[in-house]
């Protein structure tokens, strides 16, 4: 079968729920051969391919009804982000809210602290309902605006591209969880952060950060970790490398390694008896900070040349418009 004619088939039963998919894409398969003749030119498959209309057209003419609020191109991975988004949350909220009745005891009878850790998940996971939500409907939106496109022979042939500019549905679950985790560590610190500190057998936990200077800085971070979580979602939904993708995706990333240095750098943040627990004076740490923050800015950069190759020069066409071969 024509290569292109598999990545249309592809792309159009991506927008299918997993059970529909298999039949779908037998049925579709027999349809285009039947309006091809024998042995098919290039030029014959890809008028075809434009007669039958864009693969997210097609696939909402498969599903029969359409979804108001999210989109039929995004409900499935809706519906996966958002259960993976509050499961982490509920989990990580049900291991802080326990944690927070060990470290700082707060009298509780037993029924109390379980009604405590149900209420918190639940508004755990109503704030992860209600955040993923608003993302996607904010996703569907932008789609609207800026992602119908005409139907041409350009974007027919820019599906060839997908195989090696695909961005892998593992790598996104992994960023969205870590992003998840981290967001909600962001919280509990800003919530408790007397409790992260240092804990001996003899003596009361030392602080490692003063609190009242170290919380307006914590919202600025939960602003970045939002930013790269709505990223992390456009990802998950275009699953493709392209260049407006790039763009937010490293706009992201620096704004996260900037901020961190930014916060680590702010020296009145830090608890001076903690640093003296350590045996460093302030200017040693400043130099720890600095040369983690160089190595996370080099690891970064990295990241980002690697996706700029990948968008930039991977199945890039040449001057005949012709897809190279792989």
């Amino acid at each position: 079968m024509h290569k292109l004619i598999s990545r249309y088939i592809a792309e159009t039963v991506r927008h299918l729920k997993a059970e529909e998919r298999v039949e779908v894409e037998k049925e579709l398969e027999a349809n285009i051969l039947d309006m091809l003749p024998e042995n098919p030119s290039d030029n014959e498959v890809e008028q075809t391919l434009l007669s039958m209309g864009s693969p997210s057209s097609l696939a909402a003419k498969y599903r029969g009804s359409e979804r108001h609020l999210i989109g039929p191109a995004t409900y499935d991975t809706y519906v996966m982000v958002l259960k993976i988004v509050t499961l982490v949350v509920s989990l990580v909220t049900l291991v802080f809210t326990t944690l927070s009745f060990f470290l700082s005891p707060s009298g509780l009878s037993i029924f109390e602290m379980v009604a405590k850790a149900l209420a918190s998940i639940f508004s755990g996971a109503s704030g992860a309902f209600l955040w993923v939500t608003i993302t996607f409907a904010l996703l569907d939106r932008y789609q609207v605006k800026t992602d119908i496109k005409e139907w041409n022979l350009p974007e027919l042939r820019s599906l060839e591209e997908i195989p090696t500019k695909e961005i892998k549905k593992k790598d996104s679950i992994a960023d969205l969880v870590g992003l998840s985790l981290f967001f909600l560590f962001l919280g509990f610190l800003y919530m408790n952060s007397d409790l992260l500190g240092i804990y001996t057998k003899d003596g009361e936990p030392i602080p490692l950060f003063i609190g009242t200077s170290l919380r307006p800085y914590l919202i600025g971070w939960m602003v970045t970790t939002t930013i790269a979580f709505f990223v992390a979602m456009l990802k998950m939904v275009r699953r493709r490398w392209t260049k407006p993708l790039l763009g937010f995706s490293a706009t992201s990333d620096l704004l996260g390694v900037f901020y961190f240095f930014f916060i680590a750098t702010r020296w009145q943040i830090y608890n001076p008896d903690a640093l003296l627990f350590f045996n460093l004076a302030i200017e040693q740490w400043q130099i720890i900070i600095k040369a983690a923050a160089v190595v996370l800015l080099l690891l970064t950069l990295f990241s980002i040349g690697e996706d700029t190759y990948t968008t930039l020069k991977r199945t890039e066409p040449d001057e005949s418009g012709k897809v190279p071969v792989r």
